[in-house]
């Protein structure tokens, strides 16, 4: 049985081993904000070695027990002090800190905590640990530190502890954030930064740091202070990031484990039909196929498998949680089809449309390095058998040239573009079809069916029409929605309406180009 942390070279993440039976879990909400964050690096520490610590989280949208239970996991659940005297043996000691001055000491606590093998911790929890006999040697002092703001204390850990730290992945985690992702912190040794990338002087220090991350073998994880600014700072350097700031147990749930990929099926007949492809957005998002995708996956189960839906996924969580991607998989319909979120691995953004600038920016600085990105998600696709990729927003010819070569598992893309005022884009690169979606990040019912209603009675009817569409998971369409809208459109257009999944959606079209030819 394998216990031990691994982190071979084709993984963007370690695995982590067999998890005991039981394990030692505690509720988040038995403990303040300062000790959750001690028990998570502590968590790291210990489960490096075998997974043992299981955070609890109270908050969470799908309730603490359902992913623990799907898993199989067994655990007893204690309180955070029995835990922490159990396992503290096994850290090196604590790294002490203080949020007097800033609440970013504890991203430069943890940092150090990681590469030291130890526990960050306040002067407070410190106090309560000893007062209840437990013992631990102080390995790192930060509390005299006087820094105040965020570029200087960022600027200190580039300076100390950057050249200690692994350098195949980064965490930006805000660090209001207590227990989230703290444990992966420590566990590989990482740095915890949070800049403000929307400040030049801020973003010139997180550049420092991605600059000496190599692309198409690191990652980014966690969030940001505001989505496009810090997105396509890391993308600039060949970087995606995976939204990752609310995640829980990366330490328990990283295992190397096969993902169940169903057998493809031969794509149906094309037809003189309008097709469409309906695409649910922010599958990217690994926070969010832990936490509100399962709810709403779980609750309309009734209702899937009426329509085909085409559901964003993240490819990373082949490595992050291969059991989070297996479940979907296997409660998924023959009309639940999967696809990767934007822009592949990890959220990158190559073209903003919605830059402050008149025209699109282009974030991609190097194309060799664009290469690597569009490769190493190509790896991923394959492993968890991905056959189509939103892109978010847009990609340049160039890029779209580098993308249809670099990702040959792919069949087609689609991108974002956020516009309606003009016709659906469709456009092929190097055999591949590249499909607008219209529309984008639709929230409401009303509005689907009315672009979709706009789109039907452009079909002239002398050969098959192909839309891609989108919906926000966040608004206010219902899969019950979605089947009244194509049953409408189906009547509508006489019964040549129909949704269908995005793999075969492309291979259809692909049909009908060489039924024309």
């Amino acid at each position: 049985m394998n216990t031990e942390m691994k982190w071979n070279e084709d993984r963007i993440l370690p695995s982590f081993g067999t998890p005991a039976s039981p394990m030692d879990a505690v509720m988040t909400s038995s403990m303040s904000r300062d000790m959750q964050i001690t028990l998570s690096c502590l968590q790291g520490i210990v489960n490096k070695k075998q997974p043992r610590i299981l955070m609890l989280d109270a908050e969470t949208n799908e309730g603490p027990y359902t992913w623990p239970e799907t898993m199989g996991l067994k655990w007893i659940e204690q309180d955070a002090l029995s835990v922490i005297k159990k396992y503290i043996g096994e850290s090196a000691g604590a790294v002490l800190y203080s949020e007097e001055r800033s609440r970013h000491y504890v991203n430069l606590a943890c940092t150090a905590a990681g590469i030291k093998g130890a526990v960050a911790m306040t002067k407070k929890v410190r106090d309560e640990l000893m007062q209840n006999g437990i013992s631990f040697k102080i390995v790192e002092d930060l509390t005299n530190l006087t820094m105040t703001s965020r570029k200087e204390i960022y600027e200190y850990l580039y300076k100390k502890y950057w050249n200690g730290c692994t350098h195949r992945l980064i965490l930006s985690q805000p660090p209001t954030e207590s227990f989230h992702l703290r444990d992966l912190c420590t566990a590989t040794g990482c740095a915890m930064v949070f800049l403000e990338n929307r400040d030049e002087n801020e973003r010139l220090v997180y550049e420092k740091f991605l600059s000496d991350m190599e692309p198409g073998k690191a990652i980014a994880m966690g969030w940001y202070t505001e989505e496009r600014s810090g997105i396509t700072t890391a993308t600039s350097f060949g970087l995606s990031t995976i939204p990752a700031d609310h995640f829980c147990n990366p330490t328990v749930y990283a295992q190397d484990k096969p993902i169940h990929i169903r057998a493809e099926k031969q794509s149906p007949d094309v037809k003189n039909k309008i097709y469409a492809a309906l695409f649910v957005s922010d599958g990217d998002n690994i926070q969010y196929n832990e936490r509100y995708m399962r709810v709403f996956w779980d609750k309309t189960a009734a209702d899937r498998g009426k329509s085909c839906i085409n559901w964003t996924i993240s490819p990373s969580l082949v490595d992050v949680a291969p059991d989070i991607m297996n479940y979907y998989y296997d409660h998924a319909t023959d009309k639940d089809c999967f696809v990767s979120g934007p822009s592949g691995l990890g959220y990158a953004m190559p073209v903003n449309t919605l830059a402050e600038e008149i025209e699109a920016k282009n974030y991609v600085k190097d194309d060799n390095n664009f290469v690597k990105y569009v490769s190493l998600s190509n790896r991923y696709f394959e492993r968890a058998g991905l056959r189509a990729v939103t892109i978010w927003d847009n990609l340049t010819e160039n890029q779209r040239d580098i993308y249809t070569k670099y990702a040959p598992f792919i069949r087609g893309l689609t991108v974002q573009l956020f516009t309606e005022d003009r016709e659906s884009i469709t456009s092929e690169c190097n055999g591949k079809l590249i499909k607008q979606l219209t529309p984008c990040y639709c929230t409401t019912p009303e509005h689907f069916m009315k672009v979709l209603t706009r789109q039907v009675s452009k079909w002239d009817k002398k050969g098959p029409m192909f839309i891609a569409c989108q919906f926000s998971i966040w608004g206010k369409i219902t899969l019950k929605n979605i089947n009244e809208i194509e049953s409408k459109l189906n009547e509508m257009t006489s019964g040549a309406f129909e949704f269908v999944r995005a793999d075969d959606f492309f291979s259809m079209y692909y049909k009908s180009k060489s039924n024309q030819q």
